[in-house]
């Protein structure tokens, strides 16, 4: 994510990195680095170009991750009622016990094969 030394040659597998340090702490951004993080903090109003030091990254960072995780919950929550939909629900409230509980009734549900099926109308019972 990030390279210490600017004047390195990226191996042809290795990703462009997203920022230099310096030994004094200044951040600078590169084309990637700006491509990749722009839109995400000014969603949350942060300017990226203010963004100067580690320790402003790792603020922004936070700040983000935590408004991202706030609207992937809002999504979750309004979507249809699924197995799946609660457990991304909990993983978003950081809710480990009703995690680890639906992660158990998933394993279970995958493992047996059964699938879920509702809203029958009319359907002759035995």
């Amino acid at each position: 994510m990030r390279s210490d030394d600017p004047n390195s040659v990226l191996d042809e597998d290795e990703l462009e990195p997203l920022y230099h340090l310096d030994e004094s702490g200044q951040l600078t951004w590169t084309e990637e680095g700006l491509r990749t993080y722009r839109k995400r903090f000014a969603r949350f109003g942060l300017r990226i170009e203010a963004v100067v030091t580690h320790d402003q990254l790792r603020t922004a960072l936070q700040i983000s991750a935590a408004g991202l995780t706030d609207q992937l919950l809002a999504i979750a929550e309004n979507g249809p009622r699924s197995l799946e939909r609660n457990l991304l629900v909990a993983i978003a409230r950081n809710d480990d016990l009703e995690y680890q509980r639906l992660l158990a009734l998933l394993k279970a549900r995958n493992r047996l094969g059964l699938q879920v099926v509702a809203g029958l109308k009319g359907a002759n019972s035995c």
